[in-house]
Parts: C-alpha cells; sequence; structure tokens
C-alpha cells in the first residue's frame, strides 16, 4: 500500500493495521509526515500548534 495513495479518511485505518504489525505510532507518523504533505505533527502547546497551522498554511498558499 503507498501511503501517497491512501485517502486521508483512511490514514486512521493505516495507523492501527501498522501498529498490530507491532510498529510503534511515533514511527508510523514520522514516516506518513515524511511522505505525505497533507498530514502535520502539532505541538501540545496551543499556541505553538496555532503558528504551525499558520505556518503550514502560508506554504501550501506559495
Amino acid at each position: 500500500m503507498k501511503l501517497e495513495e491512501i485517502k486521508i479518511e483512511e490514514i486512521q485505518g493505516y495507523i492501527q493495521q501498522e501498529k498490530g504489525k507491532g510498529r510503534s505510532v511515533k514511527d508510523i507518523v514520522k514516516e506518513l509526515i515524511l511522505v505525505r504533505d497533507d498530514v502535520i505533527l502539532l505541538s501540545h502547546d496551543p499556541a505553538i500548534a496555532d503558528q504551525q497551522i499558520i505556518d503550514s498554511l502560508k506554504q501550501h498558499q506559495k
């Protein structure tokens, strides 16, 4: 299964499937972030997460 071809709605299922194979969520998410440009990892700090969202939106407007 190519990560680039998975619909955004199917990512949660993909993560569960890979967890079932013994992979850590951290590794799975890192892989998703590297391969896809529509997935980002947000900080737990709301102010930082807000800035990350703004930065990502600016990047995709170009």
